[in-house]
């Protein structure tokens, strides 16, 4: 079980500081000096089968010599539903069992350059960044309406690539000097299934709903989310 002094919920969004506390740190990780490391936010309500595929796709595609999943925590405005931290950091220690390259790690922030910030104490070998992330995700990254697009584009790209799935269609770039000029940092995962129907959301329905979800999640999480009774109405 991941201890409960890791994940303590106390003054996680007081400080303006990003913070990451590394939960499982992967077992064949970075070399010394340098490497590449993949990042894969989200909220983990649970942890599902497309969080993998993407996973070693990416680090098959990229050579990737680690991947950190990256569990932001919720904000403290928002209701926390589902799973509990501790429960959804179980779901995932128990689905990288076999893929000893992941660690996992709970962040303070969501926003990439706030996890870069946040990763920094734990990576001092000062690897290459690549994080992994939906089409659509993407999009709205280098779409945002900015209060200084250039300079905002400029400090993610000279600050971690791109590795995006897609999501019922490619990734495609608008046509302006600022993306063209980053492109080669932005790169297309090329998944070896279609996975557009594997999601949290539908997890978490069909358990609602009495379905089976085995097909959804990696091995022992179906098991773990029956035994704790989450996600059923009460």
């Amino acid at each position: 079980m991941i201890p409960s002094l890791m994940v303590d919920n106390t003054g996680m969004h007081e400080t303006q500081i990003p913070r990451l506390d590394l939960i499982l740190r992967a077992s064949k990780g970075l070399p010394a000096n340098n490497g590449r490391l993949g990042v894969l936010g989200g909220v983990y309500n649970p942890i599902t089968r497309a969080h993998l595929t993407l996973t070693q796709a990416a680090a098959e595609q990229f050579n990737l010599q680690e991947v950190i999943f990256v569990l932001s925590k919720i904000s403290p405005h928002k209701p926390l539903f589902g799973a509990s931290i501790a429960q959804r950091l179980e779901m995932m220690r128990i689905s990288i069992t076999d893929f000893p390259f992941i660690s996992v790690g709970l962040c303070t922030h969501g926003l990439f350059l706030d996890i870069c910030e946040a990763l920094q104490p734990h990576y001092p070998q000062n690897p290459e960044l690549f994080f992994i992330t939906g089409r659509d995700v993407a999009e709205r990254i280098i779409s945002w309406p900015y209060a200084d697009p250039r300079r905002a584009i400029e400090q993610m790209f000279e600050t971690f690539q791109l590795l995006v799935f897609p999501r019922r269609r490619k990734l495609k770039l608008p046509e302006n000097d600022l993306i063209r000029k980053y492109s080669h940092r932005i790169h297309n995962l090329q998944l070896p299934e279609n996975i557009d129907h594997v999601s949290s959301t539908e997890v978490r329905q069909r358990v609602e709903a009495g379905l089976d979800i085995n097909n959804l999640v990696p091995m022992g999480v179906a098991d773990y989310i029956e035994a704790h009774n989450i996600y059923r109405v009460h």
